[in-house]
């Protein structure tokens, strides 16, 4: 048996733990004392309440607002077409068109739709497609018809009504040569 270790006795107790236990009893006590009474150095608890009481006032204003009007791109467009010889043959017609005008891009399309004036020989009405100019003064573009190619057109009288109203002024050139041109849109 190894005699490092012996057992104490039954009954005895070790010095270090009366100590702890001295040492833990003074702490309570000391502890307990400061809660019941305030020593000369410490201030006395108090509660302090504090309340705010604010007042808060809502009132109505009416501020106006003005009201933006949506900037309308798209325009319904009538139109009517007439076209004459510039020379040769002398030949004159005319028919309406509807169509659309956007004006964020220019873009103008217009589709024949009935004859006014139909001249005594055998011709189709001609859609054009293409490009209104920023100041809105010139129309370029396409013939949309077998033989046909270009057309160029200038504004010469403005009218009330849509953006691109007025009266233009040009030709086109399809297989008959170049044609006067008349667009009188509203």
């Amino acid at each position: 048996m190894d005699r490092q270790f012996k057992r104490a006795k039954k009954g005895a107790v070790s010095l270090t733990s009366l100590l702890d236990l001295l040492f833990v009893m003074i702490f309570v006590s000391l502890l307990q004392q400061k809660e019941i009474s305030p020593t000369k150095t410490e201030a006395p608890v108090t509660k302090t309440e504090v309340k705010v009481v604010e007042k808060v006032v809502i009132k109505e204003v009416k501020v106006p607002v003005k009201e933006k009007k949506a900037k309308k791109i798209l325009h319904s467009i009538n139109a009517a077409f007439e076209f004459y010889s510039l020379s040769g043959m002398k030949f004159k017609g005319k028919f309406s068109m509807d169509g659309l005008f956007n004006s964020k891009t220019g873009n103008l399309n217009l589709a024949p739709a009935t004859w006014i004036d139909k001249p005594p020989f055998d011709v189709g009405m001609v859609p054009l497609s293409g490009k209104v100019s920023e100041d809105k003064m010139s129309f370029t573009g396409r013939v949309e018809f077998q033989g046909c190619k270009t057309f160029k057109l200038k504004r010469i009288k403005v009218s009330q009504g849509s953006p691109i109203a007025g009266e233009w002024k040009g030709t086109y050139n399809c297989s008959q040569g170049e044609t006067g041109l008349t667009l009188s849109v509203q």
